[in-house]
């Protein structure tokens, strides 16, 4: 005689029994195993954003002190040192976690190719593609083996007229020439300047993770959808069959307790909230306003002008950072965007004229 399978709540109490087929409850076993494995993937993203978050308050912090404290005893800059420091080795970590993390996952997905030869194909055009995240991958190894992740600190003096500059009135910095001498990876720092700004090399990885994230959610999503539709449908069944309670609902090998497979959603609501509050890649610029030019118009001016970012950046009076900011996604204030046009000489109504002398 073949096994019997059923709905039935793991209680004392007197409860309803809803028989179901073996395909049922094979369904509903790969369903379980899909939802977990799904939460696994967003609570890694949702970690390593918490420990970003985390790295840009207490930066956020330090700039803040260095305005207002104005402490330049040694102590307190190695205190800055080390506080800066864990918090960049927090996120480098769990960025480390999370791309190690996401290619286990989803290996009971009948997908082609394999979920994990998706991950890797995602992860390598984005380490190829991005300098910045070669350079962070690079740095959580040298954090790890050789020394720290931020090695020095200025003030960034391109900020003091801007009344929120305190956010960012340091730049915590890497030295090139220090991390090449303990061994860092040369083709990693080749794009990178001699004071690299750690701060803005995790932003720009931050983005391009979310982005890979987001694409890979929705490469397994139809599945997900599936198994929490199995779990909803199961519920709605035994609600049915006249039970309004449904407090441990399994699904049931009769004989077999080693079996039982676990049929509540509660759990898998919070995924359901991480997926909703994380629709959108890590958003590290404020939003543009009306009138401001967008990163494409800022890059293609710039390329037609025949300039480097630093010739531009002089044009309008800023940093080199700064600029690279704008092309990263800063919104670029809409009256230097007019500025640049007039000095590179592409404004469409006017242009520049030497004074006449007296």
């Amino acid at each position: 005689m073949g096994a019997r399978y059923i709905l039935e709540q793991r209680i004392l109490n007197p409860r309803v029994q809803l028989n179901k087929d073996e395909q049922r409850f094979n369904a509903l076993a790969n369903a379980r195993s899909v939802l977990i494995d799904a939460g696994s993937f967003e609570q890694g993203y949702e970690l390593m954003l918490g420990n970003f978050i985390a790295m840009e308050l207490a930066f956020s912090e330090i700039g803040l002190r260095s305005v207002l404290e104005l402490d330049q005893k040694y102590a307190t800059a190695a205190e800055t040192l080390r506080e800066a420091n864990r918090n960049v080795v927090n996120v480098l970590t769990a960025m480390k976690g999370y791309v190690d993390q996401v290619p286990q996952l989803f290996k009971m997905l009948p997908l082609t190719p394999a979920f994990d030869a998706v991950v890797k194909s995602a992860l390598n055009i984005m380490h190829a593609g991005s300098s910045d995240y070669r350079f962070v991958y690079e740095l959580r190894n040298h954090a790890q083996h050789q020394g720290t992740a931020i090695q020095g600190f200025e003030g960034n003096i391109s900020l003091t007229n801007d009344s929120n500059g305190w956010a960012e009135a340091l730049t915590l910095q890497a030295f090139k020439s220090q991390l090449a001498a303990n061994g860092f990876k040369a083709s990693a720092l080749a794009d990178q300047p001699e004071r690299i700004d750690i701060r803005q090399r995790v932003r720009k990885s931050m983005l391009a993770l979310g982005q890979v994230h987001l694409a890979l959610r929705a490469q397994v999503a139809k599945d997900v959808d599936a198994a929490r539709t199995a779990f909803d449908a199961a519920i709605a069944d035994y609600r049915g069959a006249g039970c309004n309670s449904v407090i441990a609902l399994c699904a049931r090998r009769v004989g077999d307790p080693e079996a039982d497979v676990v049929v509540m959603v509660d759990w898998d609501d919070v995924r359901i909230g991480l997926v909703h509050k994380n629709d959108q890649p890590p958003n590290i610029w404020p939003r543009r306003s009306r009138g401001e030019p967008d990163v494409a118009q800022i890059v293609a001016l710039r390329t037609a002008a025949k300039q480097t970012v630093a010739e531009a950046a002089a044009l309008v009076c800023v940093a080199e950072a700064r600029w690279e900011d704008w092309e990263a996604g800063l919104p670029m204030p809409e009256g230097l965007f007019h500025f640049y046009r007039l000095q590179s000489g592409q404004h469409p109504t006017h242009e520049l004229a030497l004074a006449a002398k007296p």
